[in-house]
């Protein structure tokens, strides 16, 4: 079969031929449609994530939509290595099978889970989301992050504040149902007080951060006394992506003056009983037509040039055998 294969961390995969794969008793085949090429494909195959891959070649994509030898049509994650998604064929679990209405295109369900799974299951497992709450999303620009506004609002979010660098993305966020916008490319003393100045209408509930790294630093500041108390309601900093970079520095004074809790989120803390309840829900919305996300399906022959070329911002690349 054909195959985005890598040979060595840090480099792109290649398009070749890799063996046929053969499931066991428990795993099943799977003659692969679409997989989408994410942030956490790239950090895998650089060798960055803490889950990367430590033996090689191996083929890239941990999840992806196909069939099934009875003709069922289902999305699918975590492959057995040396087997990925991006490829003609690859085997998984059976638990890891999960059918897909009729009315979401393959495209869109390769596309749709990982990212929309990355703010509802914080705002849903972690935050615990209360209706009339207020969310900021750090990284709102990205695919992820237009996803989550949407999400905070169908679950329910008063006010959501987006904040991002890409200037024209986020003149379309409002469109998405964003209520305010900021730009993260200011200067810090400025990105502080249209911190400061969005947490005055009412205090920031919830905090969906994909940067880190130094936006987060300035967010923290401008958290860190200015008069934003914490009897007004906790604030939940919920830590999913790593963007702007892998660290920050936290004073003391941030947790004491600020009613901040800091969260995490991601494979090694979420139950995967929190994950199948979630994906009959985002299916629905998606059906209906109450996600929207954008893509670009690129031939998996393409799949070199796919992965070292810069993407178009909140745009998900999805790779198609």
């Amino acid at each position: 079969m054909k195959a985005a294969v890598l040979h060595t961390l840090g480099k792109p995969p290649r398009f070749e031929d890799f063996p046929d794969p053969n499931p066991s008793p428990d795993e099943v085949k799977v003659h692969v449609k679409a997989a989408s090429l994410k942030n956490i494909d790239k950090a895998l195959a650089c060798g960055s994530h803490y889950d990367s891959h430590s033996e090689l070649p191996v083929v890239c994509g941990i999840d992806g939509v196909g069939i099934l030898d009875d003709g069922t049509r289902v999305y699918c994650g975590g492959p057995r290595p040396p087997y990925g998604m991006m490829a003609e064929q690859t085997v998984v679990s059976r638990a890891w099978c999960l059918p897909i209405p009729a009315a979401v295109d393959d495209v869109t369900a390769a596309a749709l889970p990982n990212p929309a799974l990355s703010s509802w299951l914080p705002l849903v497992w972690r935050a615990q989301l209360k209706a009339g709450e207020t969310v900021l999303i750090l990284g709102a620009t990205g695919v992820a992050g237009k996803l989550a506004l949407q999400i905070a609002k169908h679950l329910g979010a008063e006010r959501v504040i987006a904040a991002g660098r890409n200037h024209r993305v986020l003149a379309t966020l409002p469109d998405l149902g964003a209520d305010a916008i900021i730009a993260l490319d200011q200067p810090d003393g400025e990105l502080t007080a249209a911190f400061i100045r969005e947490a005055s209408h009412k205090s920031f509930d919830i905090i969906l951060d994909y940067l880190w790294g130094h936006p987060t630093e300035v967010l923290l500041d401008a958290l860190t006394g200015h008069d934003l108390k914490a009897e007004s309601s906790r604030i939940r900093l919920i830590e999913i992506g790593e963007m702007a970079g892998p660290t920050i520095s936290l004073s003391a004074a941030a947790l004491r003056s600020s009613g901040l809790e800091l969260h995490g989120s991601g494979g090694g803390c979420i139950p995967h009983t929190a994950i199948f309840e979630a994906f009959p829900q985002l299916w629905a919305l998606a059906a209906a037509g109450k996600l929207r996300i954008d893509t670009e399906p690129v031939p998996l022959a393409d799949v070199e040039n796919a992965w070292q070329r810069q993407d178009v911002p909140g745009r998900r690349v999805v790779i198609v055998p």
